[in-house]
This record gives C-alpha cells, structure tokens and sequence, in this order.
C-alpha cells in the first residue's frame, strides 16, 4: 500500500513539474510578488488625499481631495490641485520599493522620489531635490 501511494505521488509530480516549469506567456523574467499601493492615501496631517493607481506600467497618484488652507495655497499660483499628479511614473526597484518623480505644488518643481511600503497600510514617500535636500512624508490608507 505504502509503495502504491509513493509511486502514485512521483507519477503527480512528473506529471504536473512540466507546467510548474514551463515559461509564462510573457516570457519575461520571474517577479516577485509586491504588496500593492493601489488605493487611496491621506497625508500624516490629513491636509491631503491622494488616489494610487497604474500609469501604464508604472505607479501614479493623483489628488482627489484637500482641506481648504491647501486649495487656497495652490491657487494662489492659478492652479487647483484637484486631480494634480503628485505622484509620477514610479517604477518597482525592489521589495515593496518604487522609484519615480514627485511633484511639489507649493514650489511648483518636479523632483526624484522613492516609495516604499512598510506595511499594508502605510508607506514611506521621499522626495529629493539634487539627491541631498530631501523631505519624507508617511501616508496612511484610507480604502
């Protein structure tokens, strides 16, 4: 009997390692399994909301809300920052890590930023002006 159900797990396991082996479809090189940051976002200070979603083949956020104090600094500059890009093209460049450009509105520039997922429900964005004058700011998930 012990024989029996040894000969019939090896005859399993030649049968289904030519699928667990073959090549995807894509035939592209293996990725691992990332967290996902495709949702929506407030900023530490809640001044901020922003909606994480592809770009493409890439990661992007977009504003979908804002309290009235930072409505009124960025239109100042004639400008709404509802459905502003903040965050562009992040592209993943490790584990739980996305590399890509953030948008300042307040000084209205483009500068190099990383994210990165410390857990399901927070991530990390730092942004750099010149790769050394650098701010972090933590976002929490809403939904």
């Amino acid at each position: 009997m012990t024989s029996t159900v040894s000969r019939l797990l090896a005859c399993m396991a030649l049968t289904l390692a030519p699928v667990a082996l073959a090549p995807s479809a894509d035939a592209g090189p293996a990725r691992a399994i990332v967290p996902s940051w495709t949702g929506v976002w407030r900023n530490t200070n809640n001044t901020v909301h922003i909606k994480a979603a592809p770009c493409g083949q890439n990661m992007c956020a977009t504003v979908v809300w804002a309290d009235d104090k930072t409505k009124a600094t960025v239109a100042a500059s004639n400008r709404d920052i509802i459905g502003m890009q903040l965050l562009r093209d992040f592209r993943e460049s490790g584990p739980s890590e996305w590399k890509g450009s953030v948008y300042v509105p307040d000084r209205d520039m483009t500068v190099s930023g990383t994210i990165t997922m410390l857990d399901r429900n927070t991530l990390k964005a730092v942004g750099c002006f010149l790769g050394m004058f650098c701010q972090t700011r933590h976002w929490s998930r809403i939904s």
